[in-house]
């Protein structure tokens, strides 16, 4: 008689062993009846495991065939699903595996099963620059195994994705993973799934609250005790009904950052929600800006708005609305409902030992590691054939465009200075990068250990190694090889062999496996909602150093040690301070971006550098961040970023002057930095446009104007501003420093770096004059000024005056004979960026007329390239006199070395520009 044994109605790429009478009410389709998922995640996850512990050679890395796409490799396959996602059906599996699909009806999909260390969770291990190798736990604690599904891609094999799908894709439909019981050992494992229900786990927000309060100093308030801020009120959320009253800024309190939406009430859902949540984290008082700002004050209006970065910095934590506006309410916390959470439940059923499991592949799989790894010998061998493309290390996942670049070059010239230094052989190298790597060791520390091992014995290093080796051939009884003849040693397992092997745990439910869906990464979501649209809530994000996120799907924790979301429990690793989270861990979105394109971002950094070049990326990144937001009112342009600002602005000179990033102090050589970082400034920032044409080196995007603010200021005008030398990368080209301007970033690092300031020997600026139309205050900007003396008042209307103008002498473009280029003006390669819809025919003509002129304010040695760039501002008149004008574009003109090396002053550099004196100065509104 038959032994009765558990069976799954689910098959991998076996044979289904019940050929025929499956039952009807199990609510599957034919060939979901055929897979076995419960069996591939325990075969995945030992495929993974057993690549650990060295008993499979298994790589993650970048292959290719001679004729397909660059893929990564080798994941477990479970199986095709086709097309069949996009037909309409009664299966509860197809219609769960649709929802994390974000076009079923286009292509096909097949499914794998991947190691939870190999997501987008965690960075690709970066490789090290003679530095010690980077150290992951990934021996030491319990792995687990997803699903997902993933695009079938023609000549990607099935074991493979596509490059860049766990960062671009994955995160936008989530990870299958398989609900399981959680016991004590569970502890370590890495990461295991959370069901998410219709009310928001409250409590998980204040254990994510309290565990930053105790490894996180850095996120603690930004405040003195007994530190005040006149006009600061907050609600009491105790009080019935609830007040808002005054409340000293330097006691405890919560700030919420929401969209304010169309008139709602003075008490919305999001308000009255945020209250709720307030009280439920044990705090009394919620700050609030419609609230808790006299608007009908505008004296304390603009005050309180000015203290934006002091408000979000000193509360306990922000409450982030990052779903709908004042209306909707925090889904999951009183009536506002959540997306439900994507779950199905597939139960076993009984079935005999003679029916038992018949695999297919096993007449023909001798190597265990192909049953493993989900597919026949045959199409295994077919994936032998694929050489590795690029080194993973180097490409990551981060890479836009896959292009090989001159790190193995660097790699090589670097074992050549090491071997040259000390005199050693590759062979003998390679045994002491073994020992570095054994002792967690850079080369360079290794290596002045050996020698002082060498000296001890009083021989030379070149025979440290062959006299190791004979001693250890010694003891063994046997005679020592040559060290040309030993191979290298292999890497060593991840797993040590002593560490008990323990398999997945089981399933939450006996007799059914319940699969569910980590939903859409937060982080996505926050930054698809209107609420990542939104001007205001953009410093509100920034300033914050704690951060409860409430999304339509769920809860979101991160502050500037930890991102943790509701719907994955993943294990605390920590940086080797133990104060935030591993650098290797996914972080967060609020930091601000140096990408044109805001990529994912991994670790947490201590704080913004002190360096002031590295103060200007950080501000020129949040400058394009913020500009790509709405305002509700165009006057807000200036006000919104006034708490972004405070951050940066320093009494050692670094602030913004109405949006223009300028160093007020001194040059490391001594002279004033206000009058060169302004001019620079002024003539650096561009908006993102669309080329003219192919090859065209003209750039015109059509831009609102904000008349209330002044024309040479990106306040000034809506529009997302870039402060670049070149026009905005397309996304394939996009780089890890495309945020990063050539000569804007790099002037502020020269100019206030003793090593480098001497390097640029020729500079030149206009002297520019700032004073409000009133004329109650005027400023000469030259000179060490005072950062308070240089501060203009946003509640005025400020005029620029240029003072002697040297002004281009036509705008005639000519077409460049050298290959590659597009213009020349007057013999010099020209780049023009366009606030305004122009034709290059209408600029030729404009500057003919007199309507239009492009004023110098800038010319330098370009910093760390040795050639020069002249910087222009292109200005259209404003009034019919032609007493004022305003700006309406850039122009970059490139001054080439061997011209530059000419010029034995800054003034015979000026006086070879194609200007000439306009006769008047240039007022700019």
């Amino acid at each position: 008689m038959s032994t009765p044994q558990q069976a799954f109605t689910f098959r991998s790429t076996f044979s289904p062993s019940w050929p025929a009478g499956k039952d009807e009410d199990d609510g599957l389709c034919d060939e979901c009846a055929k897979l076995n998922l419960e069996e591939s995640f325990a075969n995945a996850f030992a495929l993974y495991e057993g690549a650990r512990r060295g008993r499979y050679n298994r790589k993650m890395a970048v292959y290719r065939s001679d004729i397909g796409p660059a893929y990564l490799g080798h994941f477990y396959y479970v199986t095709s699903l086709g097309d069949r996602l996009s037909r309409v059906t009664l299966c509860k599996l197809c219609n769960f595996l649709k929802r994390m699909c974000l076009d079923p009806s286009k292509g096909t999909y097949k499914l794998l099963a991947i190691c939870t260390s190999e997501s987008y969770l965690f960075e690709i291990p970066q490789k090290p620059k003679r530095g010690p190798p980077e150290r992951r736990p990934w021996g030491e604690v319990e792995h687990n195994v997803f699903m997902a599904l993933v695009p079938e891609v023609p000549l990607i094999p099935k074991t493979g994705v596509p490059v860049r799908w766990f960062e671009n894709e994955l995160p936008k439909i989530g990870s299958i993973y398989r609900l399981s019981r959680r016991t004590p050992d569970e502890r370590t494992r890495l990461a295991l799934p959370r069901v998410v229900r219709p009310r928001a786990d409250i409590g998980l927000g204040r254990v994510w609250l309290d565990c930053c309060r105790r490894a996180h100093k850095f996120c603690a308030p930004n405040k003195l005790a007994g530190a005040a801020l006149p006009g600061f009120r907050a609600i009491n959320c105790a009080k019935t009904p609830m007040v808002v009253e005054d409340r000293p800024w330097s006691e405890s309190y919560v700030a919420l950052s929401y969209v304010w939406g169309p008139p709602s009430g003075d008490w919305s859902k999001t308000i009255l929600d945020a209250v709720e949540v307030t009280k439920q984290l044990g705090e009394q008082y919620l700050w609030v800006d419609r609230l808790c700002i006299n608007q009908s004050s505008i004296q304390e209006k603009q005050f309180l708005i000015s203290k934006m970065d002091a408000i979000y910095e000193g509360a306990e934590f922000t409450i982030v609305a990052a779903a709908g506006d004042a209306r909707t309410g925090l889904p999951g916390v009183t009536t506002k409902s959540r997306k439900s959470q994507p779950l199905v439940e597939l139960k076993e059923r009984i079935r005999t030992a003679s029916t038992g499991l018949v695999d297919n592949t096993a007449a023909s799989t001798p190597d265990p590691y192909i049953k493993l790894i989900g597919i026949t010998t045959e199409e295994f061998e077919d994936t032998c054939k694929d050489r590795e493309w690029l080194d993973l290390h180097r490409l990551g996942l981060k890479s836009n465009k896959l292009v090989f670049d001159s790190e193995d070059m660097r790699d090589l010239d670097e074992e050549q200075e090491i071997m040259e230094t000390y005199g050693v052989s590759h062979e003998h190298l390679n045994f002491f990068k073994d020992f570095a790597d054994d002792c967690g060791n850079s080369i360079d520390e290794m290596m002045t250990k050996m020698k002082h091992l060498a000296q001890c014995k009083g021989i030379p290093l070149q025979e440290l190694i062959p006299s190791l080796i004979g001693n250890i051939a010694t003891r063994a009884g046997v005679p020592a090889q040559p060290v040309e003849s030993i191979a290298r040693r292999p890497p060593s397992p991840i797993t040590r062999s002593s560490k008990i092997e323990r398999p997945l745990p089981p399933g939450e439910t006996p007799g059914t496996t319940i699969l569910i869906s980590t939903l859409e990464d937060p982080r996505i979501t926050v930054r698809n909602s209107e609420w990542a649209t939104r001007g205001w809530t953009y410093q509100e994000g920034v300033l914050s150093d704690r951060r409860l996120v409430f999304t339509e799907q769920q809860m979101y924790w991160e502050c500037n040690g930890m991102a943790k979301p509701e719907s994955l429990d993943i294990l605390g690793l920590r940086d080797p301070s133990r104060t935030r989270s591993a650098d290797y861990m996914l972080s967060g979105i609020f930091d601000g971006d140096i990408h044109r394109t805001p990529e994912l971002q991994y670790g947490f950094k201590a704080s913004i550098g002190n360096e002031v070049f590295e103060q200007i990326l950080k501000l020129d990144s949040h400058i394009r961040a913020f500009t790509s937001r709405n305002l509700g009112h165009d006057s807000d342009s200036l006000n919104a970023f006034l708490g972004v600002a405070a951050q940066y602005s320093t009494n050692s000179g670094l602030y913004l002057l109405l949006g223009m990033p300028v160093w007020a102090g001194l040059f490391a050589t001594g002279k004033p930095g206000l009058q060169d970082t302004f001019a620079l400034s002024v003539s650096a920032w561009t908006h993102a446009a669309q080329q003219v044409a192919e090859d065209a080196e003209m750039y015109v995007v059509d831009c609102p104007r904000r008349p209330q603010f002044p024309s040479w200021t990106w306040v000034g005008w809506k529009g997302r501003v870039d402060f670049s030398t070149t026009a905005a990368a397309s996304k394939e080209e996009e780089d890890d420093l495309a945020g990063r301007d050539a000569v804007h970033v790099d002037f502020f690092k020269v100019m206030t770096s003793s090593k480098w300031a001497s390097s640029i020997d020729r500079l030149w600026s206009a002297e520019m004059m700032l004073h409000a139309t009133d004329g109650s205050e005027a400023t000469m900007l030259v000179g060490h000024a005072p950062v308070a003396s240089t501060t203009a008042d946003p509640s005025k209307t400020w005029l620029l005056t240029i003072r002697e103008p040297l002004v281009l002498r036509h705008m005639f473009l000519m077409h460049s004979t050298v290959e590659g280029e597009w213009r020349r003006l007057m013999g010099k390669r020209v780049q023009l960026h366009l606030s305004v819809s122009i034709t290059e025919a209408e600029l030729t003509t404009g500057h003919k007329s007199g309507e239009l002129v492009t004023v110098l304010v800038f010319a330098s040695t370009v910093p760390f390239v040795w050639n020069g760039m002249a910087r222009y501002l292109i200005l259209k008149r404003a009034d019919d006199a032609g007493t004022r004008w305003e700006r309406i574009g850039r122009l970059a003109m490139t001054l080439e070395e061997w011209e530059l090396n000419r010029y034995k002053s800054t003034e015979e550099m000026v006086d070879a520009l194609p200007v000439k004196k306009y006769g008047r100065d240039l007022v700019l509104i």
